[in-house]
């Protein structure tokens, strides 16, 4: 039902129905009630003249890919430009953690790397000389997130 199989023919050769159509038509149907009764009455409208599951899927598809794309580019930036602000070094380094942790479920790892240099450029300026210090202890080391997490 996904695409994977081709439709059988309606009919056979000698015109009569096809019964592998048949039960291809009545699974297809079936899954097509199935995906309809699980999504926003609001939503279904939007599938009118769409009448094969595969059809509305991949109407879902685009539908949905286009939001989760902003919504990976929003974490992101949300990521790029966190700031401790005012908030204690935990609270900060979960706020952080939380936004990669998301970006991961989407598909999108954020090494710990790259997240360290975030969180370090969000830091409070009181903050610096640990950072200076940080700076000059990983240059020749990789640190893990929970290995700086333990060191903040």
């Amino acid at each position: 039902m996904e695409g994977s199989e081709p439709v059988p023919e309606k009919t056979n050769v000698d015109v009569t129905t096809n019964a592998a159509y048949t039960v291809w038509y009545k699974k297809d149907q079936a899954l097509l009630g199935l995906i309809l009764s699980s999504i926003s009455p609001n939503l279904v409208a939007s599938f009118y003249g769409q009448n094969t599951s595969k059809q509305v899927w991949n109407a879902l598809k685009i539908k949905f890919l286009n939001q989760s794309r902003s919504h990976i580019a929003h974490m992101r930036r949300q990521l790029q430009t966190i700031t401790q602000g005012s908030k204690n070094c935990s609270a900060y380094l979960e706020d952080a953690k939380s936004i990669t942790d998301q970006l991961a479920a989407a598909g999108k790892i954020i090494d710990d790397q790259d997240l360290i240099s975030f969180i370090l450029g969000g830091l409070n300026q009181e903050y610096n000389s640990f950072i200076t210090s940080f700076n000059f202890v990983s240059k020749d080391n990789e640190f893990t997130f929970e290995d700086f997490s333990t060191q903040s």
